[in-house]
């Protein structure tokens, strides 16, 4: 067969396929010719049937967009010959993707060489890895280099981890979210306190940061606080409620702990048995945990975090609060970070239905709409991007998601960078040059 008829019969292969449905362009045509043919006729046969002809018409450019909406959605998640969750990991050859990436490593690439960052950096867009790269040293002391699989602590970004680890109670018919906390935490000395107060800070329950030096004056020295200390601090100092439960919003680092133990006291579980159990091994997670000091558990890509001076780094890791879980504590990779992205497009670990709830705006009693779902951030002005922030001892992080682009930024930083927030405006600019977004976070 001659080439040029191999073409044509591929073409028409192509276009006959289920899977590649397309009505052509010569189709339109022809219907809203006849449409408006039948739309200047005086014959209420003709209007009737001009109507008809216009409803099939919107019908069926509704289901093209809606096919081809489809094939966008899809994510790069598989399952292998034994059931395990498999991820391609593979860097995207599109062309308009290698742009975008080449403006991105020139980015990251001088940030590094004038000392303003060192960590890794990751960009998906349409679903695919577009970037992912990290430069300097996970151990300034014996010079091991990052890499994408190296395991940063995640600071705040991990509590959208232990918010999953509460809906996955959820869905099990363990919990609910407007349950007193009392019902789990018997020893907590505040009533009126939801678990939806703590996954959204309305609680009011004081922060334990703004208690540590009053805790320090009963507490041993030598010995690390652990989840299961909290009521015990509170009792013993009692510091009063910062406001009525779900009266306004005030970012609290206590709560998350809290729904940490909570997860403890009903699966009857450590908090980092029960996620690598329920979240990490079913995404093969490999290079993530939850990390708690008193466990000292091995991590064996583990990175540390240093505070930078001018000429050199100083290790800074030492913290009395190490030992909690919940608010902090999960160590993961660049690379996990996106297999849990994807994951989270799916019902591996939960039903969407569940998922939505926790990307959408909460409210305080007044009714009035604050920026925060389950774990996740909300942006002022786009309500597609969930999006977090980490700071901690060294540890500066950040994962921003925008879920209708499918696309994906996680930065992780180990030498206290200024430089997160405008690195992520920076690729978001990249990402978007063609429709300028510049959202609030």
């Amino acid at each position: 067969m001659a080439c040029w008829k191999k073409k044509i019969q591929a073409k028409r292969n192509k276009f006959i396929s289920p899977d590649n449905f397309r009505i052509p362009f010569a189709f339109y045509n022809i219907l809203g010719g006849f449409c408006f043919y039948l739309s200047k006729s005086k014959s209420m046969r003709f209007r009737f049937l001009f109507f008809t002809s216009a409803i099939i018409f919107f019908i069926l450019i509704d289901s093209c967009s809606k096919k081809e909406k489809e094939a966008s959605n899809k994510v790069n998640i598989t399952k292998d010959s034994t059931g395990k969750t498999v991820f391609d990991l593979s860097i995207s050859q599109d062309p308009s993707h290698k742009t975008k990436a080449a403006e991105i490593e020139k980015l990251f690439d001088k940030l590094h060489a004038f000392r303003q960052f060192n960590g890794a950096l990751l960009v998906a867009e349409d679903g695919k890895i577009i970037f992912a790269d990290a430069k300097g040293y996970a151990n300034f002391t014996t010079k091991e280099l990052l890499t994408v699989n190296s395991s940063f602590h995640l600071a705040s970004v991990s509590k959208q981890f232990t918010a999953m680890a509460i809906m996955i109670l959820k869905e099990e018919g363990k919990l609910n979210y407007d349950d007193d906390v009392k019902k789990y935490i018997p020893d907590l000395p505040y009533v009126g306190v939801t678990i939806r107060h703590l996954l959204t800070h309305t609680s009011g329950i004081p922060n334990i940061t703004n208690y540590i030096p009053h805790f320090m004056t009963f507490w041993d020295s030598c010995a690390i606080a652990r989840n299961c200390d909290l009521p015990y601090m509170f009792n013993k100092h009692n510091p009063p409620m910062q406001f009525k439960p779900g009266h306004r919003f005030y970012y609290n680092n206590t709560g998350y702990a809290l729904l940490a133990l909570i997860v403890e006291n009903i699966s009857k579980k450590p908090f980092d048995e029960f996620a690598e159990e329920k979240i990490f091994k079913p995404l093969q997670m490999k290079d993530t945990k939850v990390y708690s000091i008193v466990k000292d558990p091995e991590l064996a890509r583990r990175v540390y975090g240093y505070h930078q001076n001018r000429r050199w780094y100083a290790l800074d890791e030492d913290d009395i609060r190490n030992g909690l879980t919940g608010e902090k504590g999960v160590y993961s990779s660049v690379v996990d970070l996106y297999k849990w992205d994807q994951a989270l497009y799916t019902n591996v670990l939960v039903k969407q239905s569940t998922l939505q709830e926790a990307f959408q705006y909460s409210k305080v009693n007044s009714g009035r709409q604050i920026n925060y779902g389950f774990g996740w951030r909300k942006s002022k002005d786009d309500p597609q991007i969930v999006y977090h922030f980490g700071h901690w001892r060294g540890f500066k992080t950040c994962i921003i998601r925008f879920v209708d682009d499918k696309k994906l930024i996680v930065i992780l930083n180990n030498t206290g960078s200024r430089r997160i927030k405008p690195l992520a405006l920076d690729v978001i600019k990249i990402l978007y040059r063609d429709s300028p977004k510049s959202p609030d976070l």
